[in-house]
């Protein structure tokens, strides 16, 4: 029982002042009832940190970072803006150097363009058979890159198609220049069938070289049929017309007579 605190001052027996007497009355020997403990109040919560302090310094960042980005894309802009001002020349110097490869015109390659030729011809005649070739001026490397490459095709004036065939005066020309073959219609004295050469263009002006001929002279290489060797052969014409050395159609040998 806790005792109120009026009536813990003395003894509930005999009524002696206890306020020194301890467990028991010193004057009857009552045993005393325990002292009730100091009333405490409730504990309380650990103080949290405030919530608004976080959310200013997390406010704070933000800020303070959206500057710095605002600062780098400012930045960048200007940079931008002064780049074709410091590189604008560069461009203008790579398109200088690059100048003298594109403005050079391709090489002719005259056993390639005999494929295209013969469709060509066999879309204007069903039965064109090939006449003559022409390509020059040459270099040690074939048709330099400023010479022409002339085709001309005709029809078989009779039955016979083969080499040695004459052929009608009206004549289907294709030339090139380096770019596409063009074509028109012309007409000429009467030809004779020219089977297209088994001893090519290349191979026919490298045996010609290896026999003498000058890769300086820019000469030209002239294809046809020819009455006096009975056979189709290569022709190396100078400048000015002369022929300085003819060589076999077929085989690429050189012909003495």
């Amino acid at each position: 029982m806790v005792m109120p605190q009026a009536m813990a001052q003395t003894c509930p027996q005999c009524g002696a002042d206890i306020r020194l007497s301890g467990a028991r009355c010193k004057s009857c020997g009552f045993w005393l009832p325990a002292a009730p403990a100091r009333r405490t109040a409730p504990p309380q919560p650990r103080p949290s940190r405030a919530v608004g302090d976080e959310r200013r310094k997390v406010a704070a960042v933000l800020v303070i970072g959206g500057f710095v980005v605002l600062g780098l894309l400012a930045a960048g802009v200007m940079v931008l803006l002064r780049e074709p001002t410091k590189s604008g020349a560069a461009p203008q110097v790579a398109a200088a150097l690059a100048a003298p490869a594109s403005s050079v015109a391709p090489r002719l390659e005259p056993s390639s363009l005999l494929a295209e030729g013969r469709r060509r011809a066999t879309s204007w005649r069903r039965d064109a058979v090939l006449v003559a070739l022409n390509a020059g001026p040459l270099d040690g490397r074939g048709v330099m890159p400023d010479g022409k490459l002339e085709l001309a095709y005709a029809e078989p004036s009779g039955q016979r198609v083969s080499g040695g065939a004459e052929t009608g005066a009206e004549r289907l020309v294709l030339s090139s220049s380096g770019g596409a073959l063009a074509e028109h219609e012309a007409r000429s004295a009467k030809g004779r069938v020219a089977p297209e050469p088994n001893c090519v263009f290349e191979d026919a002006w490298g045996a010609a070289l290896r026999a003498g001929e000058s890769a300086e002279a820019a000469s030209s290489l002239r294809y046809g049929w020819s009455d006096k060797h009975a056979r189709p052969i290569w022709e190396v014409v100078t400048r000015d017309g002369q022929i300085t050395r003819r060589l076999d159609g077929v085989t690429c040998s050189i012909l003495t007579r």
